[in-house]
């Protein structure tokens, strides 16, 4: 028996690993964009100039990490990048919205292709599951106080109070032994 030779017109496909690159072939993108369902908000736009950016791309690394179930800094900031457009050095840290292209002009993000180019990292499900959280809090931190999204703000919120009662508790504990 002689060596095994294919022949020139078969296909032969890679298997999909998670972690491999994301679609690089235009072709092959187009097709996914037209083949995958969408969150009808993702044809919203966000104006990046609204939104705290220090806030969000803190979200998202955490999002990204729970997702993995690991700290990865590569995937993270390929999740920053993808979904928040070029700015000025991260001097965000102060309190206000910053400006997202530097110079005031609006960049442009498309949420359907970040989320197909997050998927081979993350798989299909989790990509559609973090695009589509992701757009809507950015959606509603454009129109937030301070462009910060709400259910962010709630969450604070939420932890504030129960630092309040556990501290409380303690207090009252001590008190009580004394």
């Amino acid at each position: 028996h002689g060596p095994i030779i294919q022949q020139p017109n078969s296909q032969f496909t890679m298997p999909t690993i998670k972690g491999t690159a994301s679609v690089t072939d235009n072709h092959a993108q187009l097709k996914l964009l037209r083949s995958t369902t969408f969150p009808s908000n993702f044809s919203q736009k966000v104006d990046f100039t609204k939104i705290h950016r220090g806030v969000i791309q803190h979200w998202i690394e955490e999002r990204i990490t729970a997702l993995l179930g690991f700290e990865d800094d590569i995937v993270g900031s390929t999740a920053v990048h993808l979904f928040l457009p070029e700015a000025a050095p991260s001097s965000s840290e102060g309190g206000e919205a910053t400006t997202a292209a530097g110079g005031g002009g609006e960049a442009e993000v498309d949420p359907r292709r970040a989320q197909l180019d997050l998927a081979g990292f993350l798989g299909e499900k989790e990509a559609a599951e973090f695009a589509s959280e992701l757009w809507t809090m950015m959606l509603d931190a454009q129109t937030a106080p301070a462009g910060v999204p709400r259910k962010l703000v709630e969450k604070k919120k939420e932890e504030m109070r129960r630092q309040r009662e556990l501290q409380q508790q303690q207090q009252q504990q001590q008190q009580q032994q004394r």
